[in-house]
């Protein structure tokens, strides 16, 4: 009885880290660099509510005074939240640009960051 318990925990020790190499060392397909989705209703409210919030806190942190004009396009993940990351217009001044931006948003937890944001 004692010879099989450590022959389980010898095979346990063994497979765990084939498995892990079979699958690169990742804990799930999401953690892939091109698991974005591309967001097929770039119109839609929430999609450029969330553009607004990264021109706002883009803004807020920065002293900036962008002004949303709209996202352009835009691609979701989720690992630990829905991760947008956008391509959208903003004004400075009379000028108009592009800037990507990615925001974590976890609405379970009434969490959303900005992570990224920066000129196109």
């Amino acid at each position: 009885m004692k010879a099989q318990k450590y022959c389980f925990y010898l095979l346990t020790l063994l497979i765990i880290p084939i498995y892990a190499t079979a699958r690169g060392g990742k804990h799930s397909g999401l953690d892939a660099l091109d698991d974005w989705q591309p967001i097929t209703n770039i119109n839609d409210e929430s999609v450029q509510k969330i553009g607004q919030f990264a021109v706002f806190e883009f803004n807020r942190r920065s002293n900036a005074n962008l002004l949303f004009e709209r996202v352009v396009k835009g691609e979701s993940r989720f690992s630990d939240g829905f991760y947008y990351r956008l391509v959208l217009e903003a004004k400075h001044g009379a000028k108009t640009r592009n800037y990507k931006a990615i925001v974590l948003d976890q609405p379970w937890s009434y969490v959303r960051k900005l992570t990224n944001f920066n000129a196109v």
